[in-house]
């Protein structure tokens, strides 16, 4: 051993190599303990061909509407920043590109400028197809640029009619000519996804000169494609939110959260302008205060679901008079209008493939059951079968409509009412799963319990009333709490909620309540009189019979409402058609009593008289304090208000 290591202590040996593992091993041998991996696989990075999957896919996104937009960037954040980049990775690739792209391709090109109808617009694409993301300035600046497009338009039209006629000026009179120029212009209208007024006379070739004019008014007025473009917009983004499923039992049911603040934040903005305005007489200059006079009419929800209530039970009492049988119908839309499928009542609900194919939206499953009835109530007047009763439109989870019905006929009808009615809802797309139990169910009413079974669905599709403690069956949650949100539902795609079938006229019945304290026998007949004490007392079961009964036509019914055309004129130069009162047809449509006999305006409410504050001394920028006693006050030079300071 060399002489210059004597003495130094030989090294201590290294520490047993153990790793502490997240559970206590008990076994003998500690290399048998589990040992975590070397490398979590989700932390690992992207590969390039990832990154630039993942950058398409966001940027993808952020070519979306802000509806779609923030919630989707919210997600891809929270996964990023719990779950790794593999997470996110995941739900972009996924959930993203393979579900839900497609999807809003498949909805915005229904919404977007067609340019293969026309066009003429073109300079406008850009802008129209950002219309979900356009806020009120440039919205309304899109709806200006549209009339000019449509003046300019019709003047080139004119201009060409006139320039291969000269010799006769007077053939834009023409209805021939005309119909040609609304022709033009309503493919440039139908480009953007907008009806024009009377297209559906000018399709049967029954379109006026008059009615030309008058739908070209509104197509060259700013204001009057504000209001559709709102419209558009509003069905644009509740169509994307309903794609993506943000629109279902797990997260919005019947209706996005966008929808409800919108819904919510335009009634807001209705009232104060209620708030704000009084009802004046023209003759006698009396005022009324304008929000009183709403909650006093039907806008109300509580009258409405009183007065529909009242409907219902007077049906239902005209049927036992005739001892009719009930049927509790409920009929129901193909699968393919469903953008959500469930497995189960409280399942989770998962994308409906074949909805992807087609896209439709509530509006088109409400087309297509208007269209089954038509079918159905087709076939009930060549078979002679009478049925009466009352309809509810309520929406699923997903915002697809189906139809609740309380219906009656008598007895002897009732198997061919029910064969006829499932015939025709099992017409399209028969063979699909499910599709007997679904589409059209049956069930019989029990006798004085008829509008208990409507009841519920009457309080939930208006305000809710007296449903305290009931969950809902498609959402389970309080019907209190769902009730907000189908009235949004009902207002933003605009489907009629409820329909009376085969009764009398419900205006006439609203009119003869409007007639108080007054006997209508000496002025009219008694039959007038019947009807008119029937609706006084809130009977509707009576002012049933006495209008002639079920199914009796509107020409033969006792009392109908009068109509007249107004000499006020519209912002579009055309006459106003207004109810002035009822008349009874076997007596002669001459004979009328009138029930709207003044005239009243909307003003704005008188602002009180404010009171003068006491006099004191005037404020002033200017620091006065240590000013002597007696000195002049600066000079004001009245032509510019500016106060001379000298020094």
């Amino acid at each position: 051993m060399p002489d210059n290591i004597r003495g130094r202590a030989a090294p201590s040996p290294p520490p047993d190599f153990r790793r502490k593992s997240a559970t206590s091993f008990n076994g003998q041998w500690w290399w048998n303990a589990p040992r975590p991996a070397l490398s979590d696989p989700r932390e690992k990075p992207l590969t390039r061909d990832f990154c630039q999957r993942q950058q398409s896919a966001l940027s993808l996104i952020a070519t979306l509407p802000r509806c779609l937009r923030a919630p989707l960037h919210q997600r891809y954040d929270y996964l990023l920043e719990t779950k790794g980049v593999r997470a996110a990775f995941h739900f972009l690739m996924t959930v993203f590109m393979q579900r839900l792209w497609p999807r809003i391709r498949q909805v915005s090109a229904r919404y977007q400028l067609n340019l293969q109808i026309s066009q003429k617009l073109l300079a406008e694409e850009e802008m129209f197809n950002r219309l979900p993301d356009l806020n009120d300035d440039n919205l309304r600046r899109l709806a200006n640029k549209l009339a000019v497009h449509m003046q300019d338009a019709y003047e080139y039209q004119c201009e060409r009619w006139l320039k291969n006629t000269p010799e006769d000026p007077g053939i834009l009179l023409n209805d021939k000519t005309q119909s040609e120029i609304y022709g033009n212009l309503a493919a440039m209208v139908r480009s953007c996804h907008v009806q024009p007024l009377y297209v559906n006379a000018w399709e049967k070739g029954r379109i006026t000169a008059e009615a030309v004019v008058a739908s070209i008014s509104r197509l060259v007025s700013g204001e009057w494609w504000e209001r559709r473009l709102r419209s558009q917009q509003r069905l644009w983004r509740e169509a994307l939110m309903i794609a993506c499923g943000y629109v279902s039992r797990s997260v919005s049911p019947y209706a996005s959260k966008n929808a409800i603040r919108d819904v919510m934040s335009r009634r807001l903005s209705a009232l104060n302008y209620l708030k704000q305005c009084d009802l004046e007489n023209v003759e006698s200059g009396e005022r009324l205060r304008l929000l009183d006079t709403v909650l006093a009419s039907l806008s109300n929800p509580k009258l409405r679901r009183m007065e529909l209530m009242t409907l219902i039970a007077g049906v239902e009492e005209v049927a036992n008079q005739h001892q009719d049988c009930g049927l509790f119908i409920t009929l129901t839309t193909p699968s393919k209008y469903h953008p959500l499928r469930t497995t189960g009542a409280h399942s989770a609900p998962f994308f409906n493939q074949k909805w992807d194919q087609h896209a439709l939206t509530p509006k088109d499953a409400q087309r297509y059951l208007v269209a089954v009835w038509a079918k159905i109530r087709t076939t009930f007047k060549d078979r002679s079968l009478k049925v009466y009763g009352v309809r509810v439109v309520e929406p699923h989870h997903d915002g697809t409509p189906h139809w609740h019905m309380m219906l009656f006929t008598p007895r002897a009808q009732r198997q061919k009412v029910v064969d006829v009615m499932r015939k025709y809802a099992l017409e399209e797309d028969p063979d699909e799963a499910g599709a007997a139990e679904s589409r059209f169910h049956c069930k019989p009413l029990n006798r004085g319990g008829a509008a208990g079974y409507i009841a519920k669905y009457v309080a939930k599709n208006i305000d809710g009333y007296a449903l305290d403690g009931e969950t809902d069956f498609d959402s389970g949650r309080l019907l209190t709490d769902v009730a907000a949100a189908v009235t949004a539902w009902a207002s933003t795609w605009r489907i009629p909620q409820f329909h009376a079938i085969g009764i009398p006229s419900v205006g006439a019945w609203r009119e003869c309540r409007r007639i108080r304290s007054q006997n209508l026998a000496d002025q009219f007949d008694h039959r007038v009189e019947d009807v008119r004490s029937a609706a006084d007392r809130g009977d509707f079961a009576s002012y049933i019979l006495a209008q002639g009964g079920i199914h009796a036509r509107r020409k033969e019914q006792t009392v109908r409402v009068a109509r007249e055309l107004s000499e006020e004129r519209n912002a579009y130069d055309e006459p106003r058609n207004k109810v002035i009162g009822i008349y009874a047809p076997h007596l002669g449509a001459s004979h009328i009593f009138l029930t709207h006999t003044e005239q009243w305006r909307i003003v704005r409410c008188r602002q009180p008289d404010r009171v003068k504050p006491p006099c004191c001394s005037p404020w002033s920028s200017v620091n006065n304090c240590g000013s002597p006693a007696g000195a002049q006050k600066p000079p004001i030079d009245t032509k510019t208000r500016e106060i001379k300071i000298y020094t």
